[in-house]
């Protein structure tokens, strides 16, 4: 190892090097700080989790409804009533999860719900490493500021939409659920993008930069269907 690193910073070297050849991301997730976590993303990139929840609401009595997976097989919901309860032993799988606002938000909510779960995993939260780029905002507002602008008819729903779609599946609307998970797939297929444009931005001109880094976790959300009556509907 070269002569210019000190005995400190060569035992921390080694040490690292020992953390990735043990697929330890948590590691690493415990000594970067939120908006350097994006250095993870292509060593971890087959066993990461892009992840986003939709809920009842914000307040005491509301509570989980479903919680969209994408990683390299494709996405997964997993939805109240129905296999919701899988969802924790499922991340057990995963190095990397990758979210937006999901330090504050997702990952607190599922915990409470569901138990312990990804605790040996780091968290990318695109939210805090966007911000430090100096973009702020929702996920929507940021996709059109970097070009990403998904320009069709479920990007003008918002989250309050996505309570109304669960409470008319809840009703019998026959097409609100499949409405309500394609809401969900189209934001969390943005996380890679995302994703990928922070890891570009942030590695260039580094020595560690991965060139044209692109995470496998792509997904086609057109294979989803969707009603489009309900969601002009519901954009009144």
């Amino acid at each position: 190892m070269s002569d210019r690193f000190d005995d400190e910073q060569k035992q921390s070297i080694e040490l690292s090097v020992a953390a990735l050849d043990r697929r330890d991301s948590s590691y690493f997730g415990e000594r970067l700080r939120t908006s350097e976590r994006w250095r993870l993303l292509p060593d971890f990139a087959d066993e990461t989790a892009f992840l986003d929840i939709e809920t009842t609401g914000l307040g005491g009595e509301a509570y989980l409804t479903m919680c969209g997976v994408l990683d390299s097989t494709g996405f997964h919901a997993y939805v109240r009533g129905e296999n919701l309860d899988d969802l924790a032993a499922d991340l057990c799988q995963y190095k990397l999860v990758v979210t937006f606002n999901g330090l504050s938000f997702d990952v607190p909510w599922l915990r409470r719900e569901l138990g312990p779960l990804l605790e040996d995993a780091a968290h990318v939260d695109l939210m805090h490493v966007l911000r430090r780029m100096g973009l702020r905002g929702g996920l929507k507002k940021i996709e059109k500021a970097i070009g990403l602008d998904r320009g069709d008819d479920l990007s003008m729903l918002s989250g309050r939409d996505a309570v109304v779609l669960w409470n008319m599946a809840q009703e019998g609307e026959p097409r609100a659920l499949e409405t309500l998970v394609r809401y969900n797939a189209e934001d969390v297929a943005s996380l890679p993008l995302l994703a990928e444009y922070a890891y570009g931005q942030n590695s260039a001109g580094t020595p560690m930069a991965v060139p044209g880094f692109r995470s496998p976790a792509r997904f086609d959300t057109s294979a989803l269907p969707y009603d489009v009556a309900l969601v002009r509907y519901l954009c009144g």
